[in-house]
């Protein structure tokens, strides 16, 4: 029965969410059906509304612009688990939980509190604050997590499997996009009556000035493209299979490894590929050091992936942007940078622009960290950027954000913004560390997941994303619980010897 409802619930929610990004139509109003019903069900099982939590950020945009009917219903359907976990709580005899809960949110509110203070007198205006603040508050859902999960490691696998399935949605919806709408075709451009027009390589040979072949990006038309939720699937699905007894778990974890290479590759994004392969390699040599009778499955493993990779980039014709990609990364050395600030546009082509552009924009967030390093900015800050779109032109728009997480903290929250994320972000790597040659599945993965999301945020905005803080959330809602079940168990023992 438990498996019916858990199962029925991430299958429903994963359907509305297909529903939701219709945006219109008989399709969408079916997807707001869908999750009202589901606030429903977590008004009566605040469980059952956290399983359906994760599925459902896949109809969300990344970073909303506006709020909508499905942002509001996503909120909506977070206060009600919120709700119904604090009656829970207020319910139960536990009153450690309350003091730990109690004392985090004291902490977490005194933090943005103090970052308030900051950003009004650096004269950020309050809807940008709040805009930059928005996304960290989702880290809150680890309160819910804690005290729903509690001692139950089924409970554990469950969540898993609900995240699993947004990871499956996000790396099979960027797979589809891809090949559906013909982004995989390449193109070529052609000056037709002082215009660009872009031909196929048929039309193409008509003209002998063609230039090409040439490919879209997917990152500039689906903004999950990006989601550090594809990286963290590679390197999950490497760990679940490596791990897994079960063949149908080692089948679903490699599956997921290789649904998510697919979508890296596709992305063109090298960060979010070496990110990945990183994590990957150090977990091997873990496997090598500490658990020998699984040597030949995570080689085994690798390879797999290995082979389906490169497969997967001949059979698509990508191989020359990868490469070129990776070329124009091994070419830029430190004495590159005074290319790039040079007046001279020859001299400015000659730097990748998606790499100079990131160094540019760090040397701005250091800047601003420097003159004032305690506290820093304040959330919402805005600096000056330039960037590509999706035509290859250069845009010049004023940005609230630093794409590493790393020079952002410094940014807006000086030096002692930076220890309390660092501990926020980092922190889980060092739980329980003693005990990690031989600890359960689910720490090892926790272990990996934070690694990758830590290496990835190094390159990418993602940790202003909505689904790295509820992952966030997720990872230290486990450790929360596991504290409060050692507690009890350490309570339990000492009334027992007291009863002797």
């Amino acid at each position: 029965m438990i498996f019916n409802k858990n199962s029925a619930t991430i299958a429903l929610a994963a359907l509305t969410a297909i529903c939701l990004i219709q945006e219109h139509g008989f399709v969408f109003y079916l997807g707001v059906a869908g999750i009202c019903s589901l606030i429903i069900l977590a008004a009566f099982s605040p469980w059952l509304g956290m399983l359906a939590l994760f599925p459902l950020l896949f109809s969300l945009p990344p970073a909303p612009a506006t709020i909508g009917i499905t942002e509001l219903s996503f909120a909506l359907l977070m206060g009600v688990i919120f709700v119904g976990v604090l009656v829970k709580l207020s319910r139960s005899a536990n009153k450690a939980a309350l003091k730990y809960f109690g004392l985090a949110l004291l902490v977490g509110l005194f933090v943005l509190a103090v970052n308030l203070f900051v950003a009004v007198k650096n004269g950020v205006p309050l809807v940008d604050w709040v805009r930059g603040a928005i996304p960290f508050l989702f880290i809150y859902n680890f309160l819910s997590v804690a005290i729903l999960v509690g001692n139950d490691e089924s409970r554990i696998r469950w969540l898993g499997g609900s995240i699993a399935t947004l990871i499956f949605l996000f790396s099979g919806y960027i797979i589809f996009y891809y090949f559906y709408y013909d982004i995989w075709l390449p193109y070529w451009l052609v000056m037709v009556d002082d215009k660009v027009v872009r031909m196929s390589e048929t039309a193409a040979l008509q003209y002998s000035e063609a230039l090409g072949p040439m490919r879209d990006r997917v990152t500039m038309v689906v903004a999950q493209a990006t989601d550090a939720l594809l990286p963290v699937g590679v390197v999950l699905g490497v760990v679940l299979a490596t791990l897994a007894r079960r063949k149908s778990v080692v089948a679903i974890g490699f599956l997921m490894a290789l649904t998510c290479l697919f979508a890296v590759l596709i992305t063109f994004t090298r960060s979010m590929l070496m990110s990945s392969l990183l994590i990957a390699f150090v977990f091997t040599a873990f496997i090598f050091m500490f658990r020998k009778e699984m040597r030949l499955k995570v080689v085994k493993i690798g390879a797999a992936l290995g082979v389906a990779g490169v497969v997967f980039i001949f059979a698509t014709g990508m191989q020359d942007i990868w490469i070129g990609r990776m070329n124009q990364l091994t070419e830029i050395k430190t004495g590159n940078l005074k290319e790039f600030y040079s007046k001279d546009p020859v001299l400015k082509e000659k730097l990748d622009f998606n790499v100079s552009s990131r160094l540019v924009e760090y040397k701005i967030a250091w800047n601003m960290f420097v003159s004032h390093p305690v506290l820093g900015n304040g959330l919402g800050i805005k600096h000056e950027m330039q960037w590509e779109t999706v035509e290859n032109e250069r845009q010049t728009k004023w940005v609230a954000y630093v794409h590493n997480w790393v020079f952002y903290i410094l940014m807006v929250g000086g030096i002692a913004g930076f220890l309390v994320y660092s501990v926020v972000l980092i922190g889980p790597l060092f739980f329980r560390l003693s005990w990690v040659k031989s600890e359960s599945t689910h720490w090892t993965i926790i272990r990996a997941a934070v690694l990758t999301m830590t290496v990835y945020g190094a390159f990418f905005a993602v940790f202003r994303l909505i689904t790295f803080n509820l992952l966030i959330s997720v990872i230290w809602g486990l450790i929360f619980a596991q504290i409060l079940a050692d507690r009890r168990k350490s309570q339990s023992s000492i009334k027992e010897e007291v009863a002797l």
